[in-house]
């Protein structure tokens, strides 16, 4: 029971190791029979049961949901395995098309008749294997873990952060592509299979000599697997967050005299995209000129020569992870701490729920124009320290610094949320800054962001003819303010992210000291003029000149059970549109996503700006033919990278030895360090106490799953369509 675990989870903090011996005991058969399905190896599965155990016992203070501590292990083991398949060379010998023959006439009697029981082990063994092979994923899983790790429908579903309806449906479905021989063979094949006695001895042996796990003070959190050789790959893939996710190179400043550019990374990879050269995106200075980091989100060049650290070496080579803390301040503001040890940096990022899909009617991009005007309110732009960026559903402020100045940044933060006023001459100088930016992007064919913009004023607020410029250009002062104060920062929906060297503790006192005070409205989203109906083949203008096409289909939230499959359904989608030559000359950049959020609900999204002259219909045509590819799993070949990279991403911080590890060859430490920050940072905004659940769920969504949620929600009577054209010359 869950009770029964948060209990010897208490006890074992205590210093109790017979309540982690109890744990072992309850949960031995199930990471055995996943760790033998992943690698299918008896002998080296018993070996990482033992290893899975004995990471649980170092990271145990860091679980933050004591209830979960089942789908903990999962995510754990599958690393591990995943190890370890990595290391080796394929040694394993398949049983040829004449075997598989074989296993197609072969009963269990007829075989028992044929082999003495001493020489049939293997040999079952073998078979079962077969046969589980004919299996989809999913269900495979389920079949091993309800014969081999004797489990329950109820006990797989937590154990795998699934539903018990969707357990005992996989089961059944296991049941009927198997003969009853069949799983007559399975069920005594793997049911008779008992664990050696030395497995507990072993890790029980490997805990007394292990420092005790001490009760921690605050909040800790679900341990995360090293992030890998393709974690750069990965991340940029994955569509969490996937706006502020960059190359990293010298950023647009205020005070720049020539014009800037930016470089666009809101796609799954980088494969097969004509990036050009001079396009940039990244964290640090309030002004990145592309749609996906609407103020900015990179560290620059001259923000890395005030801040660098001395202490790197020391960080790329250390294995410890950053300490994951997490508290909220006497006025609801929650705070995530990732402390890295002996790092001299500092990055301190806030994020606020206004962003380009919740602005109000006739206010299209007012959250940008509030974004530059909130950082300038503390007085000139610091392009070294100070940073900002505006999402589709939120807002994030930035401080770069170090160990010296970092009460700066907590200051500053204080002053943002504290909503110091906006002066006429900020206004003044910041409006020229937002039309750049247009200009920018309009010529490098990524109007994503603004296509949100304008989905938003017709889809909540019924616009025809949306004016992102015209709506920068008349924005007043008074108006801007009031806006700001109304819905900027709200009770229980602000969070601040801090990584690099400052201890928990210390931070505590400080945020409380400087941002407990802070007095917070209640949560004041702005209203849609009506209710949200499914509306296809809407059709607007807007004073951008690029043809845009978004297509989206309302989804269920981030607990819901089929949540996590439709979230790979929106990768896989991604990767097939920058990998499909038709589209990639039709268009610039294509997206795809779960991460149009508006107050009310959330979309499924294929966003695509159209390349001058291009066939509109041809565009349709195309993404039409990609989202039914993903309807039939046998299309969905890259399912296990994907799945295996989400489970990692949110699961826990890496080690900085992995971290810089992987890292571009172009980003320095301290920069690929605070990227990290902002990205940990918009994971906890996004998904919070869902983290852990999902991160368990993602390992193990299926090719079938992801058909089945396509063929459910992304249907012809769920779809909206909005084609914005430019408005005709006056």
């Amino acid at each position: 029971m869950e009770q029964d675990d948060v209990q010897l989870i208490h006890r074992v903090l205590s210093g109790n190791d017979e309540a982690f011996s109890t744990l072992v005991k309850k949960y031995q058969k199930t990471v055995h029979a996943l760790a033998w399905r992943k690698i299918g190896d008896f002998h080296y599965a018993e070996e990482i049961t033992q290893d899975t155990f004995i990471q649980a016992y170092k990271k145990l203070s860091t679980l933050k949901d004591r209830k979960q501590f089942a789908g903990w292990l999962y995510v754990i083991a599958n690393r591990i395995c995943y190890d370890w398949m990595r290391k080796q060379k394929p040694v394993q010998q398949s049983l040829g098309d004449a075997a598989m023959q074989a296993v197609d006439k072969l009963t269990y009697e007829h075989y028992v008749l044929e082999q003495r029981e001493t020489e049939a082990k293997d040999r079952r063994h073998q078979i079962v294997k077969q046969l589980l092979e004919r299996l989809p994923e999913s269900e495979r899983t389920v079949v091993t873990l309800y014969y081999l790790g004797e489990m329950t429908a109820k006990e797989i579903g937590k154990f795998l952060g699934v539903s018990v309806n969707t357990i005992t449906s996989r089961l059944q479905r296991a049941r009927e592509r198997l003969r009853s021989s069949e799983e007559i063979l399975i069920n005594d094949t793997l049911g008779g299979i008992p664990l050696s006695n030395s497995v507990i001895e072993n890790i029980m042996r490997e805990v007394a000599d292990i420092k005790p796990v001490p009760n921690p003070t605050t909040k800790p959190y679900l341990p995360w697997t090293a992030f890998g050789t393709a974690m750069v790959l990965a991340i940029l893939m994955l569509s969490i967050s996937n706006q502020f996710l960059a190359r990293f190179q010298e950023p647009y400043s205020f005070e720049a005299n020539s014009q800037p550019t930016i470089e666009l990374v809101d796609s799954l990879a980088f494969v097969d995209i004509d990036a050009k050269p001079s396009v940039r995106n990244q964290i640090g200075k309030t002004d990145s000129q592309d749609e996906n980091s609407s103020t900015g989100s990179q560290v620059s060049g001259e923000a890395l020569a005030t801040n660098t650290s001395t202490n790197f070496p020391m960080l790329s080579a250390s294995n410890t992870a950053p300490k994951v803390a997490r508290f909220t301040l006497s006025n609801g503001i929650r705070v995530v701490n990732l402390y890295v040890e002996n790092s001299a940096q500092v990055g301190i990022f806030s994020y606020l729920p206004l962003g380009l899909v919740a602005d109000g009617k006739a206010k299209a991009q007012w959250s940008q124009l509030i974004n530059h005007l909130t950082v300038r309110s503390t007085g000139p732009i610091d392009i070294n320290t100070s940073g900002a960026e505006t999402m589709t559903d939120n807002m994030r402020l930035d401080y770069l610094g170090n160990s010296d100045n970092w009460l700066q940044g907590v200051e500053r933060h204080a002053n943002w949320l504290s909503g110091l006023p906006f002066t006429e001459e900020s206004l003044a100088e910041e409006i020229p800054n937002v039309l750049t930016q247009i200009d920018i992007v309009e010529k490098n064919l990524a109007t994503h962001k603004y296509a949100n913009t304008a989905w938003n004023q017709v889809i909540r607020h019924g616009e025809t003819d949306i004016a992102i410029r015209e709506s920068i250009q008349s924005a007043r002062l008074n108006e801007l303010q009031e806006y700001r104060d109304r819905h900027l920062v709200q009770a229980d929906s602000v969070l601040l992210c801090v990584i690099g060297g400052v201890d928990t503790e210390i931070l505590k006192q400080t945020m409380e000291q400087h941002l407990g005070s802070i007095n917070l409205p209640e949560k004041r989203s702005p209203k849609p003029t009506e209710s949200i109906e499914t509306m296809n083949d809407l059709n607007a203008t807007w004073d951008i000149n690029v043809t845009h096409y978004l297509v989206t289909y309302p989804i269920p939230r981030p607990d819901d059970t089929d949540y996590p499959a439709l979230f790979v359904a929106s990768v896989l989608l991604r990767l097939a549109c920058i990998q499909d030559t038709q589209l990639k000359d039709l268009a610039g950049y294509v997206y795809s996503g779960v991460d149009l959020v508006t107050p009310e609900q959330i979309y499924f999204y294929i966003s695509a700006s159209l390349k001058p002259n291009s066939d509109i219909e041809k565009v349709k045509e195309r993404v039409s033919y990609l989202m039914n590819e993903i309807r039939q799993p046998e299309n969905n070949t890259q399912i296990d990278m994907v799945t295996y990279w989400l489970s990692l991403e949110l699961g826990a911080p890496p080690d900085m030895k992995t971290l810089m590890q992987n890292k571009p060859e172009n980003v320095t430490e301290d920069m690929w360090l605070l990227q990290f920050g902002v990205s940990w940072g918009m994971l906890e905004y996004q998904y919070g106490e869902t983290m852990s659940q999902l991160a368990a769920a993602f390992a193990n969504v299926s090719a079938d799953d992801v058909g089945s949620v396509a063929n459910r929600y992304l249907t012809e009577d769920r779809r909206m369509t909005l084609l914005l054209t430019p408005r005709a010359s006056e």
